[in-house]
């Protein structure tokens, strides 16, 4: 998932920073879950312990807690956070591909009326679901854009 609703486009090549999300994280529905065997291993960098989770054709993911250190299966979906350098000195390694940009996940949303005429503030609220392009309903704000990549190995 990424918030950007810019590029990557279908096909793309990349090698976005990212942190793995569980569902109970960040209240994930399950058409953006998958599960992955990966090997999460502690890292310490200036003094500070992070958690790398390696998933394969030397791709890299950052995990928030050492709860689950060694070969794991992992239940979620990564998040690409393009500032995640405020949070973590390890630096995610490796590259995807993007397959596709099937929809994204919204909330609904709540517009209150500013001093400004025309203006809102918006609150979302309520559990995010999967939508798929062009089926929005009124009163939904997207939250995240979701993307299907596959880890592509190195030199290929």
């Amino acid at each position: 998932m990424e918030p950007w609703p810019d590029e990557p486009a279908v096909g793309a090549v990349l090698s976005p920073t990212t942190y793995w999300a569980s569902p109970e994280q960040m209240d994930l529905p399950a058409e953006v879950c998958i599960e992955v065997s990966a090997r999460v291993e502690a890292v310490t960098v200036d003094g500070r312990t992070e958690w790398v989770a390696h998933l394969g054709n030397g791709f890299t993911t950052m995990m928030d807690d050492g709860a689950r250190v060694g070969d794991v299966v992992l239940r979620g979906c990564l998040v690409w956070d393009r500032y995640m350098w405020l949070d973590y000195k390890t630096r995610p390694l490796g590259s995807v591909r993007v397959l596709d940009r099937p929809g994204f996940l919204a909330r609904h949303e709540e517009l209150s009326p500013t001093s400004h005429p025309g203006m809102f503030s918006v609150t979302p609220y309520g559990r995010m679901e999967y939508r798929e392009h062009g089926s929005l309903p009124m009163n939904f704000g997207v939250q995240w854009n979701v993307l299907l990549v596959e880890t592509v190995a190195p030199g290929s």
